[in-house]
């Protein structure tokens, strides 16, 4: 099943993913997700809680802990995954938060 959310989220932490090279495990919260029209959303039952995420480190650099981002991911085998190469605009740091 296709699918893809658009997800507004607080980075917590963020270390190299423990199975996957070349990936980081992001822990976020999970501020809000809207609906991508044409894909199912799976991840939007999420909202209010925490989530692990899959991001290319390049995403993260410079980003500090507190920071909100908004971009799309997907659920794939069980994992929350950002687009690997998001277009234009579909992957944007919002500003810092207070630091969790």
């Amino acid at each position: 099943m296709e699918n893809l959310t658009v997800l507004r989220v607080r980075l917590v932490s963020a270390a190299p993913h423990p199975r996957l090279p070349g990936w980081q495990l992001a822990r976020v919260e999970l501020l809000s997700a809207t609906p991508v029209e044409g894909f199912a959303d799976l991840l939007s039952p999420r909202v209010g809680g925490p989530l692990d995420l899959a991001v290319r480190p390049a995403q993260l650099a410079g980003v500090a802990p507190g920071t909100v981002l908004r971009l799309r991911a997907r659920l794939s085998a069980g994992e929350a995954f950002a687009e690997q190469e998001p277009a234009p605009g579909d992957f944007a740091v919002e500003g810092a938060g207070p630091v969790l």
